[in-house]
């Protein structure tokens, strides 16, 4: 097995609102190049706001983000955001959508057709490039969204639940996608997500958050990369599904054994 080499380490992040009430709470996590990690939790407990953290757009009140051994205190291109609102603009064509962040940088036109051709490639939607927003499903949408931050080559790609607003076969198929670019690219990824399915299938660790935003739990999912649609019904799949659904719920848990015990 090839050896992973360091890439993001949170140092003891936590972030408090005005009022001095954490959101995060000392999160300390090192990721890998090449990782796959899924963040879930109750509504509340931080999940998108460390992704905004990672991405620069908050700074923490203590603890430190380190990308390659820099600090992060800005957004930058290494870092790229898919964000639950898609945020397209429907006035313009799928490829015009694709390039508009190229085109503000100043990029040329030759290297920003090119660039943005391929990440339109690499997302499934070549032929398409001319079809307005709005005559676009969902899931093409969605596509849409991860091209344009895939033409900036991140080396982190953050993602802040992309496909929660998806019918299942459709989330399925483009979690099937996102394996496959991030095989092709090499890319880290970042997922916050609700699904416990979806964490499982597609990532090498999920962190549990507790409704304190910190980390409850780190589960390493071995079930072997590349992932193969058919693992979702094995019975190794179902055990991390159990496991997790243990941690999400450990309060209640743990609530309910004292009752179980006392023999009420």
């Amino acid at each position: 097995m090839q050896k992973r080499t360091s890439l993001l380490e949170m140092d003891h992040i936590t972030v408090a609102y005005q009022d001095k009430r954490s959101i995060l709470n000392d999160i300390h996590l090192t990721i890998d190049q090449g990782e796959f990690i899924s963040i879930i939790g109750k509504s509340g407990c931080g999940k998108s706001t460390l992704l905004n953290v990672i991405a620069g757009y908050i700074q923490p009140k203590s603890g430190k983000i380190m990308v390659q051994g820099r600090e992060v205190t800005k957004p930058g291109p290494d870092r790229g955001f898919v964000f639950q609102d898609l945020a397209l603009f429907p006035w313009l064509s799928v490829l015009d959508n694709v390039s508009f962040g190229l085109r503000m940088a100043g990029v040329g036109k030759q290297e920003r057709l090119e660039r943005s051709r391929e990440a339109i490639r690499m997302v499934g939607l070549s032929g398409s490039e001319h079809k307005s927003i709005s005559d676009l499903s969902g899931g093409m949408k969605q596509r849409v969204a991860i091209a344009r931050t895939l033409v900036t080559k991140p080396n982190i790609l953050l993602m802040d639940e992309p496909f929660s607003a998806l019918d299942e076969q459709t989330r399925e198929s483009l979690q099937e996608e996102l394996l496959r670019i991030q095989k092709e690219t090499g890319m880290t990824v970042i997922l916050v997500t609700h699904s416990i399915d979806e964490a499982i299938y597609l990532s090498d660790r999920v962190a549990v958050f507790d409704e304190q935003g910190s980390i409850h739990n780190l589960i390493h999912i071995g079930l072997g990369k590349p992932r193969k649609p058919e693992i979702r019904v094995s019975s190794y799949f179902n055990e991390y599904k159990k496991q997790l659904m243990k941690d999400l719920r450990y309060d209640f848990q743990i609530q309910y054994d004292e009752s179980e015990g006392s023999g009420i």
